[in-house]
């Protein structure tokens, strides 16, 4: 979790619709293909809100899902927020460099009593938009493509029974205070609430 996301053409309202013509300009010098609509998926390129690197002012960039773990092997697209302190490789973005993923919903798969499994699509109730809090590191990309994975925490009890966990969502409002470093992690994490409904996609 979380697999897949979407990205819906009304999701750049007023307030969004400034980064996300920043993203598509810097993706367009940088030569990348970045999907600005529909379903997105690990590796893909996506919009991604971050502090800029020079001045600290809010934006989009275009950042790739996922980045490949130096021992391992495997693709990091998800990340435990219990852990994520943890892990070598993204010590330092715990502070330093936190982003937001913007979407309209994400899918998660639950298996039926036929052994099939079955896609639940999941939205805020209030219908706004939602915010995936993540953490993003600079790679040896010769592209200067930074990689993002998402946060994730202990499902609600409301959709327990569809999955154990999900992303940690931070409410539009409250966006400027996760992407500072002022910000403490931990603290942030444990008072955050966006209700979520989810139903058969």
């Amino acid at each position: 979790m979380c697999g897949r996301y979407r990205i819906g053409e009304g999701i750049w309202d007023e307030d969004l619709a400034g980064a996300m013509a920043q993203a598509v300009r810097v993706a367009q010098k940088l030569g990348v293909n970045m999907k600005t609509d529909g379903e997105i998926r690990p590796t893909d390129i996506a919009p991604v809100i971050a502090p800029s690197a020079r001045d600290r002012s809010l934006g989009a960039f275009p950042m790739q899902w996922g980045f490949n773990h130096p021992k391992r092997g495997m693709l990091v697209f998800n990340t435990r927020v219990e852990t994520a302190r943890e892990r070598g490789m993204l010590a330092g973005s715990v502070d330093d460099r936190r982003c937001l993923i913007p979407a309209t919903c994400y899918y998660e798969w639950k298996k039926t009593e036929a052994g099939k499994k079955k896609r639940y699509v999941f939205r805020p109730e209030s219908g706004s938009i939602l915010l995936m809090a993540g953490l993003y590191i600079r790679t040896s990309d010769p592209r200067r493509l930074p990689c993002f994975t998402i946060l994730t925490q202990d499902a609600e009890k409301s959709i327990l029974n569809l999955h154990p966990r999900m992303p940690v969502l931070v409410p539009l409002s409250r966006a400027e205070e996760w992407l500072s470093p002022d910000t403490d992690f931990l603290d942030m994490l444990n008072n955050l609430r966006v209700e979520i409904q989810a139903e058969p996609a």
